[in-house]
């Protein structure tokens, strides 16, 4: 199992859709682990808690996979199963179901070793790193929407500006204008330094369980 994990790991998205069309269920797992951060920034940087995310990102691969069959390869995979979850978080958001969490919450038990170790060990460099990130989190968290998704989608996860612009329904100029506000407002934060790398964090812990419950969902549709 784990050397066809391996193998399959660097395979195109549109090849891994072609043979889920072809029947091979077994490699949307791919997809899954592979978009599995993206998803959960994009609903973390829309204000939900943790376990909203989850959901919403267990919704959202279901529905692409669902789906699957209207995917035009238009656009990129990555770009039609943003579009649908962004679809996911206005719903919930209309809806009323929206938890707010506070980025501090996220820190796992590692956070405590800071207090007992000594020295500048590895591992403290690894709790100072995830405290800033944290930090970071709670900074990005206090922007306005309009403009903390468009840099989320820009400076997090690398999308061009007309992607981004396609996916918020924006124009080009419109996500420049934000993108450039969002920095300023953070560099008042921030003191004109962020990194992007750790910002709304999903730690590989939660991954499988969003593939299981995802497959288990797979599995009842096709039951019925």
């Amino acid at each position: 199992m784990e050397k066809w994990k391996h193998r399959t790991a660097y395979t195109p998205d549109e090849v891994i859709v072609q043979k889920l069309l072809e029947g091979e269920t077994a490699l949307f797992e791919i997809l899954i682990r592979r978009y599995n951060p993206l998803l959960y920034k994009i609903a973390r940087s829309y204000g939900f808690n943790h376990q909203d995310a989850e959901d919403l990102m267990q919704e959202s691969h279901f529905a692409a996979y669902s789906g699957m069959k209207s995917f035009r390869k238009e656009a990129s995979y990555k770009t039609w199963l943003t579009k649908i979850h962004l679809n996911q978080c206005y719903h919930k958001m209309n809806s009323g179901h929206k938890k707010y969490e506070s980025p501090a919450d996220e820190i796992t038990d590692q956070s405590m070793v800071m207090h007992t170790s000594v020295g500048k060990t590895d591992t403290e460099k690894r709790v100072l790193n995830k405290e800033l990130a944290t930090l970071l989190e709670d900074s990005l968290q206090r922007l306005p929407l309009p403009y903390r998704n468009v840099f989320v989608l820009r400076e997090i996860e690398g999308f061009s500006v007309a992607e981004t612009a396609d996916l918020l329904e924006l124009t080009p100029v419109n996500v420049k204008v934000r993108l450039n506000r969002a920095k300023a407002m953070l560099q008042k934060q921030l003191e004109n330094y962020y990194s992007t790398s750790d910002i709304y964090d999903f730690h590989l812990m939660y991954c499988d369980k969003i593939v299981q419950h995802v497959f288990e969902r797979i599995a009842a549709a096709d039951n019925k």
